[in-house]
Parts: structure tokens; C-alpha cells; sequence
């Protein structure tokens, strides 16, 4: 492997760990938060009353709901931040 295809590879690599690394820990401190809060036996007797969810599943998936979430909005602000792609026979843009 040539050394720019590698610096890709790693490139490409720390823009996904940019984005699921902090939304992971997101989802973690905020399902601790909900959580603490909320009981999910009782959330999912108000929301699914014919379904029967322990509060382990309960947790499950509130974590990867908060997950969800948080890797939408990580994953959008790296969108918004990440440099503009300039076509080969564009000028760069003058600073402000």
C-alpha cells in the first residue's frame, strides 16, 4: 500500500471515530440521565401497553434511540465543518 493511500485509510478512519466515538459517550450519559429518571417497565406500559419488554431491553433501546440521535448530530456538524470540495479547475476562495 502507497503511503497516500494509507494516509487516506487513516484519514477516513478518524472522521468515523470524530463521529461515533462522542456519540456513543453521548448516548451513554444521556441514557444514565434518562434513565434516572424514567423507568422503562413504566415507558413502555404508557407506550406499547400490549407489549411485553423487560427493563433490560427497556434500556437497550433507549440507548440506541439516544445513539441514533447523537451520531445524526456528530455526524452533521462534521458535515458542516469539513472543508469545501474545490474542483481541480476552480480558483480557492479569497479569504475574508
Amino acid at each position: 500500500m502507497r503511503p497516500a493511500e494509507r494516509s487516506a485509510r487513516d484519514s477516513a478512519a478518524r472522521r468515523i471515530g470524530a463521529v461515533v466515538w462522542p456519540s456513543f459517550f453521548a448516548a451513554g450519559v444521556a441514557t444514565m440521565v434518562f434513565f434516572a429518571i424514567v423507568d422503562p417497565l413504566d415507558l413502555a406500559a404508557i407506550t406499547w401497553p400490549k407489549v411485553e419488554i423487560s427493563r433490560q431491553a427497556g434500556y437497550t433501546i433507549g440507548f440506541f434511540m439516544f445513539w441514533l440521535c447523537t451520531f445524526c448530530a456528530c455526524g452533521f456538524t462534521a458535515l458542516l465543518i469539513a472543508p469545501p470540495l474545490h474542483t481541480l479547475h476552480d480558483d480557492p476562495p479569497e479569504p475574508l
